[in-house]
């Protein structure tokens, strides 16, 4: 099976994947793979395909079925809100979603209001290959190596801890101790070999002991060269090569292109801070 990607407008990453399991992340993505650049048309995937795309392991269909009926219900919860002042629009990313039993194909559209996070991407946007997101298994780790991933060119990216704890969806419940065993270890145990050199910097508030800020660091990715240039390097991590496998479609081959969210007047100052810090105790 060729390498398949995906790709959608970087707004997707702000919408906090509440209570989707590993297997329903790869699920959705797989999905959102399917659905690139098909507009608003509806699509079918059958089963065998879908479970291919998403390394789903369980055989029996009536699971595999169970589990599609979970996405869709944590979708309905997976909502994109425009504001304008006090006014708002909220939309849901699928409008049409049909699970056939007997012909074992699911069917699947995406809200014409919403086209654009799928569709006619030019700038903004967030690509990985699906094969590597599937493979990881915590859903943390999952949903931050999409997050790493918007960064992949710069090699940092720092968000404010109550920002982190709504983006990867962390109980309120846990303390600093739980979100550096069960979020953040795994965090870098498993994204590691995909982000090489990757390390984590806790910044404490002025006053007290709070963590108000988390750093990410890690080698940013070289750009996806065109003939012009010379074939980009291989990452090692670890003892391991890791070489990038993604390949950018045509439509996303701009040679101007210069992305908002990359553009940081601080970034060196910031990066240069982490790095001084970096031998810090990451207890509280």
């Amino acid at each position: 099976m060729s390498r398949k990607t995906v790709v959608y407008k970087n707004d997707l990453n702000i919408v906090p994947l509440r209570k989707f399991t590993s297997i329903e992340i790869d699920l959705f993505f797989s999905m959102c793979n399917k659905l690139k650049e098909r507009g608003t048309e509806e699509i079918n995937i059958p089963f065998k395909e879908l479970k291919g795309l998403s390394n789903y392991q369980p055989t029996a269909t009536k699971r595999f079925i169970e589990d599609l009926k979970r996405v869709y219900d944590k979708v309905l919860q997976l909502t994109y809100t425009e504001y304008s002042g006090l006014s708002f629009k909220t939309f849901v990313l699928f409008t049409s979603y049909e699970v056939n039993a007997e012909d074992k194909v699911l069917t699947v559209s995406v809200n014409p209001k919403l086209k654009n996070i799928l569709n006619d991407i030019t700038g903004g946007f967030t690509k990985f290959e699906l094969e590597e997101l599937t493979h990881i298994k915590s859903s943390y780790a999952k949903n931050m190596f999409r997050l790493l991933k918007q960064y992949k060119h710069t090699g940092y990216f720092k968000i404010r801890m109550e920002d982190f704890r709504e983006r990867l969806d962390v109980p309120e419940s846990y303390r600093m101790s739980n979100i550096n065993t069960s979020v953040l270890t795994p965090i870098i145990n498993e994204l590691d070999p995909l982000f090489s050199n990757l390390h984590i910097n806790k910044i404490k508030a002025r006053k007290g002991r709070k963590i108000e800020w988390l750093e990410f660091v890690f080698d940013p990715e070289q750009r996806i060269q065109t003939k012009k240039h010379p074939e980009k390097p291989q990452y090692k991590s670890k003892g391991k090569a890791y070489r990038n496998r993604e390949k950018t479609p045509e439509w996303l081959e701009h040679p101007n292109e210069q992305l908002q969210d990359e553009k940081d007047l601080d970034f060196e100052k910031d990066r240069q801070a982490f790095l001084e810090r970096l031998n810090q105790d990451w207890g509280e």
